[in-house]
């Protein structure tokens, strides 16, 4: 990943550059798996300054409107920083955010892949290779979320009504419901259910559902549906006769790639705004 000069002297050689995304003309918020850096290239010769902030944090809020985003990151006793980026760059500088933050204060363990972060209202999930975790409230993300391992998740599973959804996990023998719309509960219990089963080392969630009683309990009967919904997602097992270790290696390196493609393609699409506004600007 390309970083300017003068903010790659401040990088320490323990540190991992996680993303770079374009939050400004001339503005980059850079990640690492410690600090979120704002660097700015200003004047007609391009002086550089950054500002650099700790993702050892107790909470992230973001405050926006029509036209500010305001981040505010919260240190405890230490107080408060803060930064502001564009309302129209929001959606740009959440994923890497919290990914950043989980990571910095060991919400997840070394080695362990985010694949999906979502933010919608008050509620924020991420979806990792080990674990479902959910955050509610005004905040993006603070200390006081729930964790769901994958290794004590026996369902997961959806339930319609009206125009809103919940999606529902069996959790050591308990059901605890996320409450979303449709469309997107469907997709967070897709992609749940895609991890779930990748963890268990099974193709799909439907080769993962034969295995269910085996793996829980051996003396026990299977275990029933959730729901009952004729809206309950069965993930297509398109490919449920082939079963070798070789097919299971590909599609999760597939998975793994398809998420790279996603944490890139907003900050991509602003590059490219950005060159064709240039090349116009220099045809006028």
């Amino acid at each position: 990943m390309d970083i300017p000069g003068l903010l790659s002297d401040s990088i320490r050689e323990e540190e991992k550059i996680v993303s770079r995304v374009l939050v400004a003309s001339g503005t980059n918020m850079i990640t690492t798996n410690e600090r979120v850096f704002i660097h700015r290239e200003e004047g007609i010769i391009n002086n550089e300054i950054f500002e650099e902030y700790s993702l050892d944090v107790e909470q992230i809020s973001v405050f926006s409107d029509k036209r500010k985003a305001r981040v505010v990151l919260s240190y405890g006793l230490e107080g408060t920083r803060e930064f502001s980026v564009y309302a129209k760059y929001y959606e740009r500088v959440v994923d890497p955010l919290v990914r950043g933050v989980i990571k910095a204060t060991g919400v997840v363990e070394p080695g362990e892949l985010i694949r999906h972060v979502h933010r919608y209202g008050q509620l924020t999930i991420v979806l990792t290779d080990k674990q479902v975790l959910k955050h509610i409230g005004i905040a993006l993300w603070s200390r006081d979320y729930e964790s769901y391992r994958h290794e004590d998740i026996a369902r997961i599973d959806i339930e319609t009504g009206g125009a809103s959804a919940e999606i529902l996990i069996e959790y050591k023998g308990r059901i605890h419901r996320i409450k979303t719309d449709k469309e997107r509960a469907r997709r967070i219990c897709v992609q749940s259910r895609n991890c779930l089963a990748l963890y268990r080392d099974c193709i799909d969630y439907q080769e993962y559902e034969k295995k269910i009683p085996s793996i829980f309990d051996k003396s026990a009967g299977p275990i029933p549906k959730i729901s009952k919904s004729k809206d309950t997602i069965i993930v297509a097992n398109e490919i449920g006769e082939i079963e070798t270790p070789d097919m299971r290696v590909i599609l999760e390196k597939i998975k793994y790639l398809e998420e790279i493609i996603e944490a890139n393609k907003i900050e991509t699409e602003g590059r490219v705004k950005e060159i064709k506004s240039m090349l116009e600007n220099k045809r006028i």
